[in-house]
C-alpha cells in the first residue's frame, strides 16, 4: 500500500480541509514534480495522498471573510 496509513490516522487537523486540498491536488497532477511516471501512475488519489501526507505537496488554508464570499 502506498498510502502511509500511520500518518493518515495520526493527522489531527481538520480532515475536511485536508481532503479538499488533496482532491484539488488531484486536479493538478500535471504540476506535481514528484508524481510518479512509471506504470503505477494510474493510482492517482493514493499517490497524491502520500505526497500530501509526506509534505511533498503543501497546502495553505486561508479562511474567507464574509466580504470575500459575496
Amino acid at each position: 500500500m502506498i498510502i502511509p496509513l500511520d500518518k493518515l490516522l495520526r493527522y489531527n487537523s481538520n480532515k475536511y480541509i485536508f481532503t479538499r486540498a488533496t482532491m484539488e491536488s488531484v486536479e493538478k497532477i500535471g504540476n506535481i514534480r514528484k508524481f510518479p511516471t512509471d506504470e503505477s501512475k494510474w493510482k492517482v488519489v493514493p499517490h497524491v495522498l502520500r505526497l500530501v501526507l509526506q509534505e511533498d505537496v503543501k497546502f495553505i488554508y486561508t479562511k474567507e471573510t464574509e466580504e470575500e464570499k459575496d
